[in-house]
């Protein structure tokens, strides 16, 4: 959903620019996992536009991949030695204080992309890649609505710094305003515990808890990745595209009409890795 506040609208070039940036951090992972046999898989608009374009959706302002629970841990442990630190760093809430989502991201070093309404947060900045780790989760219908119901609570109050600042309710906003009294570590130890609850029990199905849409993935489909060719390099993904596309979109390789083909990130400012800035003007 647009913000209810200004951003800045790519145009073409600036995007290109920025899938550019946002392509060496996909190679940057894509080396790291393969040197320590790390499985990664791409997902979301990444996943279609691989599929769909072998590159980027044309419109599509943002990079997205999934791994398992397990593989994302490894991974967070291998960047620990294997990350060339002198273009990227690793951000995930145990590196950073102010870092509240629940997923890990890879960002380039020396750049800025910051999202409208969150212009106010400490969090270190740059340009990113997101990493969604994806956890087992029960086949009771009753468990999986509790968890998601869970880790869609925790994340609220996660995100209540932002919501307390740039909802236009304003009752919304005080709402938010006392979720943000709720302690960080706290919030964070409950949403670690719900989301591994089923890690240890190997059961069929997989879920990003992180994520608002709620999808149960087959763990089946999570078992082989395939190489996919994107933007003139090979990365990794689900053998079973198909079946993960399908349900994420339906009729997958139909184009969506002109008036939705458009990104979702609406940043206010932008700082690109030869320097090249752009925010916006108040």
């Amino acid at each position: 959903m647009k913000p209810g506040i200004d951003y800045i609208k790519l145009d073409d070039e600036q995007l290109k620019k920025l899938q550019n940036e946002m392509l060496q951090l996909l190679v940057e992972v894509d080396r790291i996992c393969r040197k320590n046999n790390i499985q990664y898989f791409l997902s979301h608009g990444t996943l279609l536009g691989a599929v769909r374009h072998k590159g980027y959706i044309p419109w599509d302002d943002d990079v997205d991949i999934e791994m398992l629970r397990e593989d994302y841990e490894r991974f967070c442990k291998a960047c620990e030695s294997d990350l060339n630190t002198s273009k990227f760093f690793l951000q995930n809430q145990q590196k950073d204080k102010n870092y509240n989502w629940v997923y890990g991201k890879l960002k380039l070093q020396n750049t800025s992309y910051v999202r409208a309404g969150q212009e106010h947060l400490k969090l270190k900045d740059g340009i990113f890649l997101d990493i969604f780790p994806l956890d087992h989760i029960s086949p009771s219908m009753s468990k999986q609505k509790f968890v998601l119901f869970m880790c869609k609570m925790f994340r609220k109050i996660l995100w209540a710094p932002v919501g307390k600042k740039t909802l236009e309710n304003k009752y919304s906003r005080m709402l938010f305003k006392v979720l943000s009294f709720i302690p960080r570590s706290m919030t964070i130890r409950m949403n670690d515990f719900i989301t591994r609850l089923d890690n240890k029990k190997n059961t069929p199905f997989l879920i990003s808890n992180n994520l608002f849409d709620g999808h149960v993935y087959k763990r089946e489909w999570y078992t082989e990745s395939i190489d996919v060719d994107f933007e003139g390099h090979t990365f990794m993904a689900s053998k079973e595209y198909h079946h993960i596309l399908t349900l994420l979109y339906g009729d997958y390789m139909k184009l969506p009409p002109v008036e939705k083909r458009e990104g979702h990130c609406y940043p206010t400012q932008i700082k690109f890795t030869d320097g090249y800035e752009m925010k916006l003007l108040k």
